[in-house]
């Protein structure tokens, strides 16, 4: 009798996924994922499931604590509710696209349809239940990551939703500590825009949704996921098997993102020995003393530009991004692949530039006007859209994109190559609390020419950054003098140096900027 019950067992669990049971790999070959949250994280579109093809290096964890290889539904059904299609297969693949070839994804579902916050809090029962399946699950593999995509309950009541933010920061601080991984990455993925369909339902929605977009700023080492543009499956609620599969690649890239791996392509500016102007005589390596709140590099000689493609096959809009650091180093993450991932959810290719620091603005200049001429010359190769491609910077990179966006009339080194010959005009322009644009008298910078053919622009800042919004209400003034197409987002606070982080009124800005590029033709 004990025998016949696990054959039954078996039958079962090969059943539930398709698949027999595996034995994983090499535990430091097994990189392991949670799947956390409720039903738009468990899936609920069977759409497309008939026609799964396996992949042999995604395994799912049942609820036998058994590895299988993964198919959808990756969770187990609760209740009359079927499952479908989440967003971790897709995650898992996206992962392993630019992963070693001797690494395998493992992926532990956790997640229950219609659960609120509470539940998920230490000491709530799935918060206990998810501790304890990730820790049989690390006996195989390491825990390199966490999926979180919940709140659709928690916006029907106010107090709920005004508190989420602070619940949700105090429960990946738990969770963090009671996995032993204070640094463990959580990427928080966005409430379906759909769910504004039935406001009565959903009466604090925009409160949730602004307290999850966040949540990069609330805790450390928390990506962010965004749902812009993802459909439904017909019911206003939940996404559609479509929907998730895009979503999950938006997860992945968030997850490289925070990771600080792939899946940047790093290719160098300028061909051996042909580089113009002057590098560092040090080393390039972090700033000292580095501070732990972004990565600073310095003394770059190199210059290079790293690509993040969009998501999809067709050509994508672009965009260079330019990282701040005063021209004295650069912040390659908070304010380049971090801002690459964001723009990557929006459908848009971003190619973080790298260009030389410390104290040699002649040379960033050189980088990035070349940077823009070769994301032309390789656009087919890169799948980038040439008549579509802008520039975003941040601080002294803001500047940077100014100068590029003003400047571009006179090319600042002879042309070396066949991929000079390309303009070096961006399409757009996004400036964020941009410095250097005004002189010690308040007049713009005079290494901005406001008699070109300035593209859209967009600034954004805030009023109690005392030492550089100057210049930009000096620029938007200007500007608007010369009738030249731009907006000027000005928020109370934020300070300096936040990039997608700012817990202040200048949170706003990834919105509104999104916003901005759809006016202008740039997203979808």
């Amino acid at each position: 009798m004990h025998r016949f019950t696990l054959v039954l067992l078996f039958l079962f669990t090969a059943a539930f996924h398709g698949t027999a049971q595996v034995q994983p790999p090499a535990r430091e070959s097994f990189d392991i994922y949670l799947l956390m949250g409720q039903s738009n994280m468990v899936g609920r579109d069977t759409e497309g499931m008939a026609s799964q093809v396996d992949n042999p290096r995604v395994l799912a964890f049942n609820p036998e604590g058994q590895w299988l290889v993964a198919r959808d539904p990756l969770h187990a059904k609760v209740g009359r509710i079927e499952c479908g299609v989440g967003p971790g297969l897709s995650f898992a693949q996206e992962m392993l696209n630019t992963a070693p070839p001797n690494k395998t994804i493992g992926l532990v579902p956790c997640a229950v349809g219609g659960t609120p916050l509470k539940r998920w809090v230490k000491g709530g029962d799935l918060y206990e239940q998810a501790v304890a399946k990730a820790k049989l699950a690390a006996k195989n593999g390491i825990i390199r990551g966490v999926l979180w995509h919940q709140g659709e309950t928690d916006t029907e009541d106010q107090k709920n939703a005004e508190t989420y933010e602070a619940r949700l920061t105090a429960m990946l601080a738990d969770l963090r500590a009671d996995l032993g991984a204070p640094e463990l990455p959580v990427i928080v993925g966005q409430l379906g825009e759909f769910l504004a369909l039935q406001a009565e339902k959903h009466p604090h929605l925009e409160t949730v949704r602004s307290a999850i977009q966040h949540m990069p700023a609330a805790s450390p080492h928390t990506g962010y996921a965004d749902s812009a543009g993802l459909a439904d499956k017909g019911d206003k609620l939940h996404f559609s098997a479509a929907a998730q599969r895009e979503f999950g690649a938006r997860f992945a890239k968030a997850m490289q993102a925070l990771q600080g791996g792939p899946p940047g392509t790093s290719y160098d500016l300028w061909p051996e020995g042909k580089m113009p102007g002057k590098g560092s005589r040090d080393p390039e390596g972090p700033r000292a003393p580095e501070r732990t709140d972004a990565t600073r590099i310095t003394n770059v000689s190199r210059p290079t530009l790293t690509l993040f493609p969009a998501p999809g096959k067709e050509a994508a809009p672009a965009m260079i991004v330019c990282p701040g650091g005063g021209y004295g180093y650069v912040v390659i993450d908070k304010e380049g692949s971090e801002v690459a991932a964001w723009l990557n959810s929006k459908g848009i290719s971003a190619l973080v530039l790298k260009y030389r620091v410390p104290n040699n603005r002649a040379g960033a200049l050189q980088d990035v006007q070349r940077a823009l001429s070769l994301a032309r010359a390789k656009a087919t190769e890169w799948k980038l859209d040439p008549k579509h491609l802008g520039i975003i910077g941040f601080s002294a990179g803001g500047h940077l994109a100014a100068r590029a966006s003003t400047g571009f009339g006179t090319r600042s080194y002879p042309p070396i190559d066949d991929a000079d010959q390309q303009s070096c005009r961006p399409d757009f322009a996004v400036l964020v609390y941009p410095a250097y644009l005004a002189d010690k008298q308040g007049a713009v910078s005079a290494d901005l020419d406001l008699t070109a053919d300035i593209p859209p622009t967009l600034i954004v800042h805030s009023e109690d950054d005392a030492s550089f919004v100057p210049g930009s209400k000096a620029y938007h003034q200007a500007l608007e003098t010369a009738k030249k197409p731009h907006e000027f987002l000005l928020y109370p606070t934020g300070g300096h140096g936040y990039g997608l982080r700012s817990s202040l009124e200048a949170r706003a800005w990834p919105d509104a900027a999104a916003a901005w590029l759809q006016k202008n033709g740039i997203m979808p």
